[in-house]
């Protein structure tokens, strides 16, 4: 009894060493997180098994396993069809997956498994999102930016993003630096079928900062994850408003009226009135006299 003992202990420690140097590592899922609808899709499963044997490597969109590498089977590729996800068999091995044509239904999380062999058996899962979208069929549109602005005005411009599924994040920015937050107002409305119109409006008082060099630009991108990102950017020019001088300072006038001095010749003139003057006197006061006397 001792000894069929100490032989499952020594098994155990045996199983624990085999356990702490065959070991299973470094398992990663490389999913992009965003592919157009229609297109071809990779995705890749690596590993390190050391010196472990592979046993299995299975492959899930969200709990449901659609696909399985086994390589002691025969044949060690087996497919268990999703309806809008047909792998590639040919492009499919051990450590990659590759589906033909991303629908809709390929949207969504993805779960790859791996099992190593005997003795350890170890299992890793790793998780990934990935998106199918529909992209605009061109970039973003802006309306309503006039050609020359001033300080004081009021700017208002719209951009519209159509025709995508999901809608497009849409970003405002003045001379390359973001518009703030307070200004921007955003909403999406539907557009074709299942696809969605984004819209973006941007309104603000214009200051004369927002001139560099007499310009100013005003830009609007798009984006849909790390698939689509597209922008339309216009300048508007500053106003030069007339200038008028400043009126000037109130001036009294003042009137210069003519001196007109007597020539140094008229001296005879004036003498002679005053002899003239006193003789008419002199005569008038004797006719008083005479006058008197009768």
């Amino acid at each position: 009894m001792f000894r069929s003992r100490s032989v499952v202990v020594n098994i155990s420690i045996f199983l624990l060493t085999l356990q702490g140097t065959l070991c299973l590592r470094n398992v990663q899922l490389l999913v992009p997180d965003s592919v157009e609808r229609g297109s071809r899709v990779e995705m890749k499963c690596v590993y390190d098994l050391e010196q472990e044997v592979l046993y299995t490597v299975k492959w899930y969109r969200g709990d449901r396993e659609f696909c399985r590498y086994s390589p002691r089977d025969v044949p060690p590729l087996k497919i268990f069809r999703i309806p809008g996800i047909e792998v590639d068999r040919e492009a499919t091995d051990s450590q990659r997956l590759t589906i033909q044509a991303a629908t809709r239904t390929a949207n969504g999380r993805y779960t790859c498994e791996v099992s190593a062999d005997a003795p350890s058996f170890q299992t890793a899962q790793v998780h990934a999102l990935m998106y199918v979208v529909d992209l605009p069929k061109s970039g973003p549109e802006m309306q309503g930016l006039k050609q020359y602005y001033r300080p004081g005005m009021k700017l208002k411009v719209e951009c519209v993003s159509h025709n995508s599924l999901p809608a497009a994040n849409l970003s405002f920015f003045i001379n390359s630096e973001p518009a703030h937050k307070q200004h921007v107002w955003h909403r999406v409305g539907p557009a074709n079928g299942s696809l969605w119109n984004a819209y973006s409006t941007i309104q603000f008082v214009v200051q004369k900062h927002h001139f560099i060099r007499g310009k100013m630009k005003i830009r609007c991108t798009a984006n849909i994850y790390s698939i689509y990102l597209k922008s339309n950017e216009q300048c508007a020019l500053e106003e030069r408003v007339p200038t008028t001088p400043d009126s000037l300072p109130e001036i009294n006038e003042v009137v210069l009226y003519p001196i007109h001095r007597m020539a140094e010749t008229s001296d005879c003139a004036v003498k002679t009135c005053d002899a003239t003057v006193a003789t008419l006197f002199t005569i008038l006061c004797h006719m008083i006299l005479f006058i008197n006397d009768d």
